[in-house]
């Protein structure tokens, strides 16, 4: 087996440890590719569904064609998320279980090499023509490595109790970049210039994750597959999260990531839709809002560890949250979405919050077990969420059910609906506490490099 450098097991108390800058590295860049596909993929679909010529842009937003093309275009790339997100339902525990096996930094890189595949397919899409279904089978098959579950817990690896809300906040501000991505689109002017950087920016994870990552799990810990690859034992591995400890903690989970992927899935649509506005008229926009969100998870959640319980920062997201909604589903004019600005970034804090509950409550032997079954769900769900409100979006178009007006915002309205119930459950219910096992209160390796 190949030898490779392990992190050091004592808090270096240092700001730089070794391997930081390289894991940030990744994780930005990768995520910026796959944000920068997202955003050109509904210019692509409404023109590969038309036959070649894009129908929605400026006054022809309103015209039939434009409708039709963004109906199939969403049905289509919700299925296809949907089956991607069912996929990484069942695959999760095996990536957990590789992870433990095989170690973190060989699954870190075959699933930034998939990213890079599935950037590029975009671009032949674009250069050469293809078929606009390669690019979806590779999103399928990236969606199966679960990124997440691998920065996870690679992140896990290195952090003690105390210091998981605020970093996992970080990862999830790092992983959700579409706010800041979107302008540099809108520099880049064409559709082929943005996936030219896309592919550029996956390459460059490709090398920081072979290059400058190393290995954050010992041999010595390393687990063997024997007997745990049985069926059997990776539904159970699933249904871990479903013990009485995390059952409520779970449904909350299902709601939240369900409403919340559904929202960002058809902001794009809802714009190009409500509005007619392009990349460029939204950049502005959407660039503050990433600036609010990345200051929030990375400073400002960890100044509220300090005086709000994690039941408290959940509750704080969930208001937020509904807000943000009711901003996007009532603002008379286009130029009054400026005023998420000031809220986005407190709008999404509930997610990190609610994985740090379940990594602090689990075992050191139940850790992998419990982030890979947390990732399906949340796959699962996350899958589930697009194909909801696209078909929301679409069904509340008129004439249906005999609207004269159609009515793009029923899925905003939804999500306030979903975030005052969760608030209210999470109010009442007993979360779990955290594991007091001395092997895993000893564990006090420090996230450097991230705040």
């Amino acid at each position: 087996m190949t030898t490779q450098t392990l992190l050091p097991v004592q808090s270096t108390h240092s700001r730089c440890g070794k391997g930081w800058p390289a894991f940030w590295v990744t994780v930005v860049c990768s995520t910026a590719a796959l944000v920068l596909n997202g955003l050109i993929v509904p210019s692509l679909s409404t023109a590969f569904f038309n036959g070649g010529t894009d129908p929605c842009i400026g006054a022809q937003h309103t015209s039939v064609a434009c409708q039709e093309a963004l109906a199939k275009g969403a049905k289509i790339g919700s299925a296809f998320t949907l089956v991607g997100s069912v996929g990484v339902f069942f695959c999760s525990p095996y990536i957990a279980l590789l992870c433990d096996r095989v170690g973190r930094k060989p699954m870190m890189t075959l699933g930034v090499c998939m990213n890079f595949l599935t950037t590029a397919s975009l671009l032949a899409v674009e250069t050469l023509g293809i078929s606009l279904y390669f690019y979806y089978c590779f999103s399928v098959l990236m969606a199966m490595m679960c990124g997440t579950v691998i920065f996870s817990l690679w992140i896990a690896d290195r952090t003690s109790h105390a210091e998981r809300v605020a970093f996992f906040a970080a990862l999830a501000a790092a992983m959700d970049l579409e706010q800041i991505v979107t302008p540099l689109a809108a520099l880049a002017a064409s559709s082929r210039n943005c996936l030219l950087l896309a592919t550029s920016l996956s390459l460059a994870s490709v090398l920081s994750t072979v290059l400058g990552i190393p290995e954050s799990m010992d041999e010595s810990q390393r687990r063997p597959l024997s007997g745990n690859l049985q069926p059997f034992r990776l539904l159970k591995a699933s249904g871990l999260i479903m013990q009485k400890k995390y059952r409520g903690l779970t449904i909350l989970m299902l709601v939240s990531s369900a409403v919340h992927a559904g929202c960002g899935a058809i902001f794009m649509f809802y714009i190009k839709a409500h509005w007619g506005a392009t990349i460029q008229d939204v950049a502005p926009i959407i660039f503050l809002n990433g600036i609010s969100n990345m200051i929030v998870q990375v400073f400002v959640v960890k100044s509220l560890t300090k005086c709000l319980s994690v039941r408290g920062i959940i509750l704080v997201g969930y208001f937020f949250g509904a807000v943000n909604c009711a901003v996007i589903s009532f603002v008379p004019n286009f130029h009054d979405l400026y005023f998420l600005s000031l809220t986005t970034g407190l709008g999404v804090i509930f997610n990190p919050a609610i994985q740090t509950i379940y990594l602090n409550a689990a075992g050191p032997e139940e850790m992998g077990k419990v982030q890979g079954a947390v990732n399906s769900v949340q796959t699962l769900t996350g899958g589930l969420g697009p194909v909801l409100f696209s078909s929301l979006m679409v069904s509340f178009q008129a004439p249906h059910f005999g609207l004269t007006r159609t009515i793009y915002c029923v899925p905003y309205l939804l999500t306030i609906f979903s975030n005052f119930v969760c608030s209210f459950a999470v109010s009442t219910m007993t979360l779990p506490s955290p594991d007091e096992s001395p092997e895993h209160t000893t564990s006090t390796t420090s996230l450097q490099c991230a705040s």
